[in-house]
């Protein structure tokens, strides 16, 4: 499923999508994935 987010934390720092020219990030989460 797709998931959007307005920040992506990386190794403890926050990467906003709109330092990109993005409203938000949009990442493809595997459900199965989420559950380990």
């Amino acid at each position: 499923m797709w998931i959007y987010t307005p920040y992506i934390t990386v190794k403890g720092r926050r990467i906003y999508a709109s330092a990109y020219g993005l409203k938000v990030f949009r990442f493809w989460v595997d459900k199965n994935e989420i559950r380990r």
